[in-house]
């Protein structure tokens, strides 16, 4: 099943003859969703499962513009089936979690209620989580179980924020925690793309000349997407875009603005080291002294520091690279805003399953940073995504 968040597809002949487009509500996020069969589709929610086969498919790649006639390959769309399998235990939960997680969020239900149903859906995340990291190897790019399972990681993370935030003892932060949510639960879902852009070459192309899909950035703009984190953690964040940011196409021929610009690979290396990004390690060590004031000054870095960087090009034909990189760096600044939100929270049992869920987080990081980009591992052990506790 595919995992998205933001996706809207329009059409072209309600758009033209003056409609509105269509637009996400403010709980933006991942919503179950049957096969796209019609041309009006607006994913909102937890968690988008779409199925795999559907055909919204055709257009460009994610590293060129042109139309190609590329589609799926057999092997891709089998491996894309089993993926599905493994994710459905996920999926099936979620129908019931997904309801509680949203009247949760607009105060409609109490936190021991809302208890209850995380209770109720982490098993069978972590269900899906554990299915997925079984499957075989995708022998053409083993990149894709890699982004599968981090997804899922984080899919499981997402429950456990919102576990964290019923405890009594997070009833100042509740507000920052279920946007930490939300945050998480979009990289999920980011993470996840990266993944079916390697299996479905038309991944980000429209399945009809009367439908116009508006998939989200490769790397989402916390501020932009109205996500940002807000006070006690930090400043009150600017107000979100007008219109919900989406994908802008690869500067090229017959590409209008706004595009993205490419520049070589070599010069968007040197622009990354350049940055000067906090480390990982360094994120670490914070969430262990519970300094949550280094923890704030470094997920601000880190977004802001992102932001700057997906402002310049990509590197020439390498697009996914960056994306992955973005999302990277990402998923460490949500590591130390997790951290700090934990330090802020007194001693006991909901710091310490959010300093876990903070440490996970980094571990997710590791997978998708890359050493050769200056980057260093953060030192925390993999096996901790295979816990399975709150």
């Amino acid at each position: 099943m595919r995992f998205r968040s933001g996706v809207r597809a329009v059409s072209r002949r309600k758009r033209l003859t003056g409609a509105h487009a269509a637009r996400p509500s403010a709980n933006q996020g991942l919503k179950v969703a049957a096969a796209i069969v019609v041309p009006l589709l607006v994913a909102i929610g937890l968690i988008a499962l779409v199925g795999a086969n559907h055909d919204s498919g055709g257009g460009s790649s994610a590293s060129s513009s042109s139309t190609t006639t590329v589609t799926a390959s057999k092997a891709a769309k089998a491996f894309q089936t089993k993926a599905d399998d493994a994710f459905k235990p996920l999926g099936d939960a979620i129908k019931i979690f997904l309801p509680k997680a949203q009247d949760f969020e607009a105060g409609k239900v109490t936190p021991p209620d809302f208890k209850g149903a995380v209770d109720a859906a982490l098993p069978e995340f972590v269900k899906a989580r554990d299915a997925v990291a079984k499957l075989s190897r995708y022998k053409p790019d083993p990149a894709v179980n890699r982004y599968f399972v981090d997804a899922a990681d984080f899919y499981v993370e997402t429950a456990r924020i919102y576990g964290v935030a019923t405890d009594p003892a997070a009833g100042a932060l509740r507000a920052q925690l279920n946007v930490a949510a939300r945050r998480v639960r979009t990289l999920g879902d980011r993470i996840y793309d990266r993944g079916r852009v390697i299996l479905d070459p038309t991944f980000y192309g429209a399945p009809s000349t009367d439908v116009e899909l508006r998939p989200p950035p490769e790397v989402p703009d916390w501020v932009a997407e109205g996500m940002a984190a807000g006070p006690p953690l930090a400043e009150p964040p600017g107000p979100p875009a007008s219109t919900p940011p989406v994908r802008e196409a690869t500067c090229g021929a017959g590409v209008s603005p706004p595009c993205r610009a490419e520049e070589s690979e070599s010069k968007w290396v040197s622009a990354v080291k350049k940055a000067r990004f906090p480390q990982p390690p360094d994120v670490a060590r914070a969430i262990e002294e519970s300094d949550a004031t280094k923890l704030g000054g470094l997920a601000g870095e880190y977004e802001a520091k992102t932001r700057a960087l997906r402002a310049g090009p990509d590197p020439k034909k390498h697009r996914e690279r960056a994306a992955v990189v973005g999302l990277g760096l990402l998923s460490d600044g949500e590591a130390a805003r997790l951290g700090q939100a934990a330090a802020m929270l007194p001693a006991g049992d909901a710091r310490t399953r959010l300093q876990a869920v903070a440490r996970r987080a980094l571990v997710v990081g590791d997978d998708l940073l890359q050493p050769g980009l200056g980057f260093r591992f953060s030192g925390q052990p993999a096996s901790l995504l295979r816990d399975t506790g709150p």
